[in-house]
């Protein structure tokens, strides 16, 4: 598995390289760090001068960064590239087809600026592959255990068959969750509930799912209420209308998804 990992030399951004290592499985996967200098349409001396010194300090970090975890059995490469931030870490998502991107929400101040937590939506929306966003408070985090919103809709099967390898491979508990505008249950949903079960039960014995059902209008606000006395990794479907809209679709909801606790992991 090959995971790309954006850096602005943040604690924020470094901690969520320290997430990916400790996913990633020894002697099997890979990470591509990734810095980026934004570009400035600017060609006065002073914007020329500024860039080469953000560069050079780039690379002195970059290999600062490599010689830390110089002795990690997964193995690390650095690149360092100029332009928009959200491009280029979706464009070399693609082009290098990267299985997942782990990158912090919080951006550094200073020289080594790439505005991460500025363009972490805009890769969350942009990208080919599932992203990961890790939030400066996620320390307390359980990696082993995941917790999945789901909505019962046509396009989740893939998203859940990705899941469910991935969870395996981690070595984790994948816990499904379906918000429901109240306590009482149609026919439907009942035979819904039942299918997920029997569908992962067949498909994924090892994993042993559990499902819970939780009430209230708000999936996002009910998810995240939920995850506050259940750490762990929050995970939704960039196709779910409802949790992605509410997230992300208004800027208040965007602060409160960036504010969260808990990694949130984005799948595609």
């Amino acid at each position: 598995m090959h995971y790309l990992v954006p850096v602005d030399f943040s604690d924020n951004s470094l901690q969520a390289l320290d997430l990916a290592l400790a996913l990633a499985t020894p002697r099997v996967d890979r990470i591509t760090v990734l810095h980026v200098i934004e570009t400035h349409y600017d060609f006065a001396t002073q914007v020329a001068l500024f860039t080469e010194q953000q560069l050079r300090e780039g690379r002195k970090r970059g290999k600062e960064l490599l010689a830390k975890h110089a002795h990690a059995q997964v193995p690390l490469t650095f690149k360092l590239q100029e332009g928009n931030p959200a491009i280029q870490i979706s464009q070399l998502a693609s082009k290098q087809k990267i299985n997942l991107i782990v990158m912090g929400t919080q951006g550094a101040s200073g020289i080594t600026k790439s505005l991460i937590g500025t363009v972490a939506v805009s890769v969350i929306r942009g990208a080919p592959c599932p992203v990961l966003v890790v939030p400066a408070t996620a320390t307390q985090t359980k990696l082993n255990q995941f917790v999945l919103g789901l909505e019962f809709a046509d396009h989740e099967p893939p998203t859940l068959d990705w899941l469910a390898k991935q969870v395996k491979k981690w070595k984790g508990k994948l816990q499904i969750i379906h918000v429901k505008p109240s306590e009482k249950q149609g026919f439907k949903q009942v035979l819904l509930e039942l299918g997920i079960k029997q569908y992962l039960g067949k498909k994924y014995p090892s994993l042993k799912a559990e499902f819970l059902s939780l009430t209230g209008e708000k999936p996002a606000e009910v998810l995240g209420t939920y995850m506050k006395s259940h750490p762990g990794i929050l995970v939704l479907s960039h196709a779910h209308p409802n949790y992605w809209e509410e997230l992300f679709t208004k800027s208040e909801s965007i602060q409160m998804a960036f504010r969260t606790q808990v990694p949130l992991l984005i799948l595609r």
